[in-house]
């Protein structure tokens, strides 16, 4: 049960990420003016970094859910 709530804290970790780092990255071409999908992409999913970053949120969400205290069924 803990890896399936590591994963998903993980997902929350790099969804969240992902929206402050695609926000920032397109940041610098202006109000008002458009963005092509090609442009979306080669900074995510054509990006070697991104992935390695979609792994280690995994991995992170994973160990913070294994380190977090648990309570004992017994108690």
């Amino acid at each position: 049960m803990w890896i399936l709530k590591g994963i998903l804290l993980g997902l929350g970790l790099f969804f969240v990420g992902s929206l402050v780092y695609v926000g920032n990255k397109l940041r610098p071409v202006g109000e008002h003016k458009a963005t092509g999908i090609s442009a979306i992409t080669a900074v995510t999913v054509w990006n070697f970094w991104y992935w390695i970053a979609f792994v280690v949120a995994l991995a992170v969400g994973c160990v913070i859910v294994w380190y977090w205290p648990h309570r004992s069924v017994a108690n």
